[in-house]
């Protein structure tokens, strides 16, 4: 079924409808059904959309496929980035990613699903500070405290919320301690 609102054609001035549809689309081999808009000029009867709306229509595939394999979004990433208190260009060095690549998966750039593992991984404090310790040479000792003394804010904010023991050990885990001031 075809959802149509009444326009005026950038084509031609005239009349034109811009209409909703289910289609169907691949993606990275994947089938996803989506709604898809675009533009019908009445007088010449030629379908187009523009930039906009094909942004809408990658947009609402991406929402899918991320959903379907748990890729955070670029609003998530954002707030996970902010969490720690770190730059992009930051999470991008921790991460072993190229320079720029996490500012891109923030401004919605989609990674590839074992990146995208990976981002959704380090919304957990305890398997970020793996990453911190594993890059702990490329910062200086400030920079390197200042993050631990951040996951370790957010590990003991999480095991007071949760109530759950895990938590406990990893934050006096012998990898955790003497890594973070108590």
């Amino acid at each position: 079924m075809i959802s149509q609102q009444k326009i005026v054609s950038p084509l031609t001035g005239g009349e034109a409808v811009y209409q909703k549809e289910m289609r169907e689309t691949e993606y990275r081999g994947e089938k996803f059904v989506y709604e898809h808009h675009n533009i019908r000029d009445l007088e010449t009867n030629l379908e187009f959309t523009n930039t906009e709306i094909d942004e809408g229509n990658v947009q609402r595939v991406y929402v899918q496929y991320r959903a379907k394999h748990g890729i955070p979004s670029p609003k998530e990433l954002t707030e996970t980035r902010k969490f720690y208190g770190l730059s992009a260009a930051k999470m991008s060095e921790i991460l072993g990613l190229g320079t720029n690549q996490y500012r891109l998966y923030e401004e919605g750039q989609m990674p590839s699903e074992a990146i995208g593992k990976m981002l959704r991984s380090i919304q957990t404090p305890a398997v970020f500070l793996g990453y911190v310790e594993g890059c702990k040479n490329q910062m200086s000792e400030e920079e390197y405290s200042k993050v631990c003394q951040k996951i370790q804010k957010h590990l003991i904010l999480d095991l007071k919320k949760s109530n759950n023991i895990s938590w406990f050990r990893e934050l006096f885990s012998p990898r955790v301690i003497g890594k973070v001031a108590l």
